[in-house]
């Protein structure tokens, strides 16, 4: 992904960029980098990402393309040619920045009934759909999602609730707010037909018969998604590919094209800032800590005159 948040005015958050990527093509590891700029690994990881990527596809180095430009052993392979493209790189003009679609209430409603009439599995796969814009969380985070995390012992939604430190991808806990009319009225469907097939259950009573620890979403296998480890050792890093498929299904049911899961988290940041939340508040809700970091990934969309405009009294 190039930086489509590098606009207005890009340039010293791209040097960061570059100073970065040149630390570690120069050997220096990830977390080093990291603590010398006072910001996270995946901060590090992710700009490193957008500046290879754009260096891929920009200037023309053999050997390396945009699938592999993220990993390290790749860009030390390819040191002298990334240095000495570096030394005369502009950093991605906003006219050339290609904007994340945000998704209407209206086009995300339609979606849904797509969805609806075109599933073999219509219940779980609306709650799902409905998880993804209602909290904003990753994919790999809602595949990690149980039963407890949104029911009380009680049967209720546990409107305010929290993401788990081990479920989150950060490994930080953070807060999940369940306020959807329209989620909670999908899982309803959903979790009452676990029931009926005998999913995931528990004790007679309490989290409405199911098993608090078992998986709020389950694969077609009926136990789970399967997450798996990669990277090196002592790396936690994981994939959930069963979900990601699930989500890539579900777009194209809902004939939406060049969405992804990073849409709906766009689309969240935009509700967000268009009711009133700075960068800080953005960032708790989709597990991001640094401010500088939630305005380079999501920038505040400029609005039109004529939205602006409209009904002024």
């Amino acid at each position: 992904m190039q930086e489509q948040e590098l606009s207005g005015d890009p340039r010293p958050s791209w040097d960061v960029s570059v100073a970065m990527l040149r630390a570690v093509l120069d050997g220096a590891a990830y977390d080093a980098v990291a603590a010398l700029h006072g910001v996270s690994r995946t901060a590090v990881e992710r700009r490193i990402k957008a500046v290879a990527t754009h260096l891929a596809g920009s200037a023309g180095i053999d050997g390396l393309n945009q699938s592999g430009a993220a990993f390290v052993r790749r860009l030390r392979l390819h040191r002298d040619a990334l240095q000495t493209a570096l030394d005369g790189l502009q950093p991605p003009g906003a006219e050339r920045a290609v904007g994340t679609p945000i998704l209407s209430e209206a086009e995300i409603a339609a979606g849904a009934v797509r969805i609806r009439g075109r599933s073999q599995h219509p219940l779980e796969d609306l709650a799902l759909y409905y998880m993804l814009f209602a909290i904003g969380a990753r994919p790999l985070e809602i595949a990690r999602l149980e039963v407890r995390d949104y029911l009380d012992a009680a049967g209720s939604v546990r409107r305010i609730s929290v993401l788990r430190e081990e479920a989150a991808i950060t490994s930080r806990a953070r807060p999940l707010y369940f306020h959807s009319t329209r989620l909670n009225e999908a899982m309803n469907a959903y979790l009452a037909d676990r029931v009926r097939w005998g999913a995931g259950l528990g004790v007679e009573g309490q989290y409405r018969g199911l098993a608090p620890g078992s998986r709020l979403f389950l694969s077609a296998s009926g136990k789970g998604f399967e997450i798996t480890p990669y990277g090196e050792a002592g790396q936690r890093r994981f994939r959930c590919r069963g979900i990601q498929e699930t989500y890539r299904k579900l777009f194209r049911y809902a004939e939406f094209k060049q969405v992804t899961a990073l849409t709906a988290r766009h689309t969240v940041a935009d509700r967000l800032y268009t009711r009133g939340a700075d960068e800080a508040q953005v960032g708790l809700l989709l597990g991001i800590a640094e401010r500088s970091a939630v305005k380079e990934q999501f920038p505040r969309r400029q609005h039109t005159m004529e939205e602006l405009t409209r009904d002024l009294v």
